[in-house]
This record gives structure tokens, sequence and C-alpha cells, in this order.
């Protein structure tokens, strides 16, 4: 009688599945969605964080004002004007061929440090047309903008250059804007009130320009523009 041959044993007769073998790693479906989860929350937090950081603007101006900065131009003729009871009324410049200096107060009212990286009297966008060849208008400044620390004592011989200074939560500073008039040309009858002056602010990896009115406003006659003709009724300063 012959002798039947041993059949081999497959998956499915019946029979428990074959444990796995040595060395080898069950696979675990929920590490897989925890590290989904943490990942996505990760990167959410940096979405947040990033905004958060890429639109922090603590600058703030106000506070103590005037026309002096030591070791810069201090101009003829600059005043008060229009102060009607408690109103700070504006600054009236004169027009002059000379440079003037205009006193601001500038504060970091934010919980982190920032790093003034520039300051100017034009906007973002006359910046751009400048680099093109427009002139600025209807005040340029007249050289590097300074500060000096807003409180303990007398002041110093001259301040230091503004740019690149890191501004401490809560500190307060002064700064000096030497400035100049646009044109030597004016309008006798007309004003004009430069909205502020503009302060290039660095937190982490992102820079911002933010606006800073002048406290008090500033008002000058409309200068005329260089490089054009003077308009009628203008009239010009003597050399």
């Amino acid at each position: 009688m012959a002798i039947a041959e041993p059949h081999a044993r497959q998956q499915g007769d019946g029979e428990p599945p074959a444990s796995d073998p040595p060395g080898s790693r069950r696979r675990h479906p929920w590490r897989r969605r925890i590290l989904l989860t943490v990942t996505a929350l990760v990167a959410a937090a940096v979405v947040v964080l990033g905004t958060l950081a890429g639109t922090y603007q603590p600058i703030r101006g106000g506070g103590e004002s005037g026309t002096r900065f030591p070791g810069l131009p201090t101009g003829t003729g600059l005043r008060s004007v229009n102060t009607f009871g408690v109103d700070p009324g504006q600054t009236y410049v004169p027009p002059q061929r000379g440079a003037f200096t205009i006193l601001q107060a500038l504060s970091n009212v934010g919980p982190e440090p920032v790093t003034i990286e520039a300051i100017s009297i034009l906007s973002p966008q006359q910046q751009a047309e400048e680099t093109e060849g427009e002139p600025g208008y209807p005040l340029t400044l007249a050289g590097a903008v300074r500060w000096i620390p807003a409180c303990c004592g007398s002041w110093p011989a001259s301040g230091r250059p503004v740019a690149g200074l890191s501004l401490a939560p809560g500190q307060d500073i002064l700064i000096g804007i030497p400035l100049r008039q646009s044109g030597t040309c004016y309008s006798p009858n007309g004003f004009i009130s430069p909205d502020g002056f503009y302060v290039k602010e660095r937190y982490l990896t992102f820079t911002h320009w933010v606006t800073v009115p002048f406290q008090p406003a500033l008002v000058l006659h409309y200068p005329s523009v260089p490089g054009q003709k003077v308009p009628p009724g203008y009239v010009c300063l003597s050399k």
C-alpha cells in the first residue's frame, strides 16, 4: 500500500496564522495618527506665529516734541501755532533754504524687542519713486536721524544714529529728524501738513514700515517741486 505524501499546510485551512518571525515589528495605526496630528498642530502653530510676527508693530510716537536736538541744525523761525485751549496746535515751519530739526518721541509698547532699521520722511512708495528719479516732496531728510535716551538728566552733546537700534519692551527714546524743504519757492497762501514720518522696524525676520504722525502736526507753505516750472504766484527765497 502506497504511503501518501504529506501535504504543505496553507493559510485558510482552518489553522491559526503563523506568528511573526523574530525581529519583525507590528504596525500600529494609532501611532501614525498621533504623528499626523502632532505634525498638523506644529504646522498650524508655525503659521499662527508667523502671522503674528508678520504683523507685530509696537512702535508708537507721542510724548515729548520740539525743534531742537543736540548736534543737529535748529532752523529759523519754527514756532507753535493754532494753540487754542488744550489743542496742541501745529508746528509752523517758515520757508527757508537751510536744514531744520524736528524732535519726536518713540516708544516700544509691545512685549518683545524690535530693531529700528531706518527712518524716512518719505513713504515707501515715495522712496521707490525717488530711486527712479522723482524728487522727494514736500520735505527730504537733511542727514542721519539720531537718538538720545528719553530720561535721565541732561542731554548729551550729540545723539547716535538710530539705524540698527534695538528698542527693548517699554523703552522710550527721543529722535532728531533733520529736514529740508524740497523747493526754494513757495505758495504764500497755500499750506501743506505732512502725514508724519516712517519707521522701518524689524522683528525676527519680518520688516515693516510704520507711519508715525508728527505730534504736534507740521504745517508749511507748499514748496515748489525741484526740476519743475515754478507755478504763478509762488515766491522764491533770495540766495
